[in-house]
């Protein structure tokens, strides 16, 4: 197991150089417009609080529409509310864009056009991707490779969630432990930000977003401790799945952040719970393929020698300081 806290130490080194405060803002810049009669739309613009005042987006409508009326909603949800009059048969078939004064700060855009019949046109962008070419109509694959992607990129962003998928990885020890620690997270997970999203089971965010870096404080004093008899030590897959049903809350916070189309809702639920599970699959690989260089490296440097003997230690403070961090900063929040 020694060869997996190696390996897992160098990205644990590498996520404390990342700003502390972005631990699990994956949320998109969203465009929510609604069609309020024959070519008039209301578009609501939610900015993530990481972008800087003077790099706020600005949308760029198609030439034939004209900005009606437009301002700013405060807190605790601050939005920018446009009303816009699109001459020539509406919105279908043209091309919005989005751009940022100074430079695109790596942020995905999610565009949602809810028609007066009903329908919804939804399409996630890239952050590299600054256009939405809008669709006459939607498909459900559209959508389905939208909240795939949303998915995984919002895992892959949060540093929260990965860093306790670590500290399971550390504490499993073999890998048929490991195997079951991770496959009850998913199933945990699943479950609960299946029912959060669909509005079955709702908790406040704030609270459980303190409880997320509580359940990594967990695993890292677990980790410290040397008793092989403690409680995650025997029981992973205990653990992986109490704390699975806590993160899916988490997880359901940010889709709620997003929104679900209403005419592809299953769809879009199960492809980014997908996308979820892709990214964390991917992240879990990524860090067993270190082992073997990572193992080889350590005994090739004398000076590791000391924390060898107790690395325990070294996991501890690596999971639990940003954790303690965190949680400090999501509590005032509260």
């Amino acid at each position: 197991m020694r060869t997996l806290r190696l390996a897992v130490l160098s990205l644990v080194a590498a996520w404390l150089i990342q700003p502390l405060a972005s631990a699990h803002d994956a949320r998109p810049l969203s465009v929510d417009i609604k069609e309020q009669s024959a070519g008039l739309y209301e578009a609501r613009i939610r900015v993530p609080p990481t972008v800087t005042d003077d790099d706020l987006p600005v949308l760029v409508w198609p030439a034939d529409c004209r900005v009606v009326s437009e301002h700013r909603v405060p807190p605790p949800t601050p939005q920018e509310v446009v009303m816009v009059a699109c001459a020539g048969g509406g919105l279908e078939g043209q091309t919005l864009r989005v751009h940022y004064p100074i430079y695109n700060p790596s942020l995905s855009t999610l565009f949602r056009l809810s028609r007066t019949q009903g329908s919804t046109l939804t399409q996630v962008l890239p952050p590299e991707a600054a256009a939405w070419s809008i669709p006459r109509e939607s498909t459900w694959m559209r959508v389905a490779l939208s909240y795939l992607e949303l998915g995984i990129r919002h895992i892959w962003t949060g540093f929260d969630h990965l860093l306790f998928v670590t500290g399971l990885l550390v504490l499993a020890g073999t890998l048929r432990r490991v195997i079951l620690a991770i496959t009850g997270f998913t199933l945990a997970h699943s479950v609960t930000l299946s029912l959060s999203a669909l509005g079955l089971v709702r908790l406040p965010s704030a609270p459980v977003e303190a409880a997320i870096a509580l359940s990594i404080l967990f695993l890292a004093w677990e980790i410290a401790r040397p008793l092989p008899q403690s409680l995650a030590r025997r029981y992973p897959l205990l653990v992986s799945c109490a704390f699975g049903l806590l993160h899916g809350f988490g997880f359901a916070a940010a889709l709620r952040e997003v929104g679900l189309p209403t005419d592809e809702l299953a769809v879009a639920l199960l492809c980014f719970n997908l996308g979820v599970e892709v990214g964390q699959i991917v992240f879990i690989v990524a860090v067993l393929a270190l082992l073997v260089p990572a193992a080889r490296a350590a005994g090739r440097i004398s000076g590791l020698a000391g924390w060898q003997a107790r690395p325990e230690i070294v996991w501890g403070y690596a999971l639990g300081v940003p954790a303690t961090f965190w949680f400090f900063q999501r509590r005032g929040a509260l």
